[in-house]
């Protein structure tokens, strides 16, 4: 699979502009001297965000102005706004009266990404001129592009502020209750006021010193996702496909509303990835459609007792450290810098962080390298950090976290740092990101690429979705393959939404058992189990019951719609043993599916049978034994 940079560009475009542009005020001055603001003005600046229930933003910024010299005065003010969709703008003095303004559509380029924004030209019509003298103005709008909606989450953008031109920079923000819990990157502002309908958070500072905060409103959000995987055969025989759906994981919770047409078989791979198996007559072509939705939840890992190297479980070791292509953990390169950046560091914890740390210092992330996007992998990665994406730095991660002896896989799919794309194919928005093993925490979702842009080290976020998690292999498994080879498809048909919906698991599951009577104190049960449609279930377990004891069964992981055919001895008086037997969802603690378990007992009235005609048959050959030595005994007395 040829995965794709994740860089849409309307994303990076309004990332970059809440990451890389600050309000700058430019003051034009008319005066005999000129100079700069800082040394004429002092600047005394206070925003405040009010957010509607329907995520419009009232923004209101007082500037308090003292004239710092007797000759000069302040002309002219240019602020950028954080949008082009500006509405409902007003300029006026503090103590009354309204100021001219002006509004111009601005077009920035950073990094290779041009983003608009609009900017308020605000001309005084009054010449404060006094040393000393203190004056104020304000300017207010309304905009939609503070908050972005999703689903049950909010993201609210707060811009940043440069040091100059300002003594005092203070910001508060406003938003309703329905919002939910406050998440962020970093320390997170003061709360300060809560009434029945909203409360109010305080910025410092250093908050916005030249860096613009990002603050997420709720626990978790769910993506509707409509799939499209073309299954083309055109070969004149038949061909069997295969497509992976995305898997459920700690982070996200995945749930199959649609798929159409069924698949003969599903499965669920080592790295939990969901396989759908086709057959495709030669020459034909077959289009199968799947919707999921997928909730994906915000977490916040506790690294502080994350255990050593020791702590983690061998099976883990054996699959996820081996050195691969892409990942080649063995390579002596890879092996002394991994060496290098970790020494000292005591706790896997901070050996990952170590890595995730170096990764993000080294490498430069190429926009052009999007144009012609060749993987290199992880050891060219290391020797060519100015000819990266996405990509590199997520083989470059996991090739030193292997090659520190720490489990480390790749999830593939869809990340955002803006609004979410509205166009029909997320194709050009993939994304890959790492996942490393931490004891006492299990797999964690780490993103060197964002960790330029966000300290986001410890934080699984709403933004990423894995389409397909790689790790047994370093490439596998693609989209779609065709008898086993990779078709390339890199998910041109596929389309994103989100929803209010909060999914759960189908009640279709299926469980029917037949428990076999073999003798009155042995019995073997068999079942038949066939998994919800819509969901894939951990560590399944059968459950057999009746009034006055249990007995679990550890099945394994079942896809949807997974069929599974199993058996359990019992022993005890089967007469009177098990009635009712259960699938259950460990995880949930959710009964899926029951039924009355059906004794037979034709093995026992098999051996029953069997072992009356032995009984008979023996009993037939003592009676003629004896009658023979009777015979016998009579034959000689003659």
């Amino acid at each position: 699979m040829n995965l794709r940079s994740h860089s849409n560009k309307k994303q990076r475009a309004l990332l970059s502009f809440f990451i890389g542009v600050i309000f700058v005020l430019i003051a034009i001055f008319i005066s005999f001297k000129p100079a700069k603001a800082s040394d004429n003005f002092n600047y005394n600046i206070n925003v405040n965000y009010t957010v509607s229930p329907d995520s419009n933003t009232l923004v209101k910024e007082t500037y308090n102005i003292t004239n710092k010299t007797s000759t000069q005065y302040l002309d002219s003010i240019r602020v950028s706004t954080p949008s082009t969709d500006v509405s409902n703008i007003q300029v006026y003095y503090g103590n009354g009266g309204s100021i001219p303004f002006e509004t111009t559509r601005i077009t920035q380029d950073k990094s290779g990404y041009k983003y608009d924004y609009t900017e308020i030209k605000v001309n005084f019509n009054r010449a404060n001129v006094g040393q000393g003298l203190n004056w104020s103005f304000v300017i207010q709008y309304n905009t939609p592009d503070i908050v972005e909606n999703k689903g049950r989450a909010n993201v609210v953008y707060i811009p940043g502020i440069s040091p100059e031109n300002r003594d005092e920079y203070n910001v508060s923000l406003t938003v309703p209750n329905s919002f939910g819990t406050i998440h962020g990157f970093g320390r997170l502002p003061k709360l300060t006021n809560q009434n029945p309908k909203n409360r109010t958070y305080s910025f410092s500072k250093d908050d916005l010193n030249n860096n613009s905060v990002q603050l997420l409103f709720g626990d978790s959000t769910t993506y509707k996702v409509n799939f499209a995987y073309p299954l083309k055969n055109e070969s004149p025989s038949k061909k069997d496909f295969e497509i992976a759906l995305p898997p459920s994981t700690s982070s996200q919770t995945v749930f199959i509303e649609k798929i159409e047409p069924a698949p003969i078989s599903t499965r669920v791979d080592t790295d939990g990835n969901v396989i759908a198996k086709y057959e495709v007559d030669g020459n034909q072509s077959l289009n199968v459609k799947v919707d999921v939705l997928a909730d994906v939840k915000y977490i916040e890992y506790n690294l502080a007792n994350s255990g050593t190297l020791s702590d983690i479980p061998q099976s883990l070791k054996n699959d996820y450290t081996k050195p691969t292509k892409y990942w080649p953990a063995n390579n002596t390169e890879i092996k002394q810098k991994a060496q290098e950046v970790t020494q000292g560091k005591n706790s896997v914890a901070e050996k990952v962080k170590a890595i995730n740390d170096y990764v993000i210092q080294t490498l430069n992330y190429n926009n052009e390298k999007i144009k012609y996007n060749i993987r290199q992998g992880g050891l060219e990665a290391l020797n060519d950090p100015n000819n990266v994406v996405c990509l590199e730095y997520s083989d470059l991660s996991i090739s030193l976290l292997r090659a520190a002896g720490i489990p480390a896989r790749m999830p593939v799919g869809y990340g955002y740092s803006g609004d979410l794309k509205k166009s029909p194919t997320v194709s050009d928005s993939l994304h890959s990101w790492v996942q490393a093993y931490i004891p006492n925490n299990g797999w964690i979702n780490l993103d060197p690429t964002w960790g330029e842009k966000f300290n986001n080290f410890g934080i699984s976020d709403i933004d990423h979705l894995a389409f397909a998690i790689w790790g047994a292999d370093d490439s596998q498994p693609p989209a779609i393959t065709a008898e086993g080879v990779d078709t390339n498809y890199q998910y041109e048909e596929v389309s994103l939404s989100y929803t209010d919906t909060i999914p759960t698991i189908s009640n279709d599951a299926k469980i029917t058992s037949t428990n076999w009577v073999i003798l009155p104190f042995i019995s073997i049960n068999t079942y038949r189990v066939v998994g919800p449609s819509n969901a894939t279930v951990f560590d399944a377990g059968v459950l057999q019951t009746n009034a006055s004891s249990k007995k679990l069964t550890d099945v394994r992981t079942l896809a949807p719609a997974e069929k599974l055919t199993g058996y359990v001895w019992n022993f005890g008086l089967s007469f009177a043993s098990f009635n009712k037997i259960l699938l259950v969802d460990p995880v949930s603690n959710k009964d899926l599916a029951s039924s009355f378990i059906q004794n037979n007992f034709t093995p026992l009235i098999v051996i029953l049978i069997i072992l009356s005609v032995i009984i008979a048959f023996s009993v037939i050959k003592l009676r003629n034994n004896k009658l023979k030595n009777k015979a016998e005994v009579k034959n000689e007395k003659k």
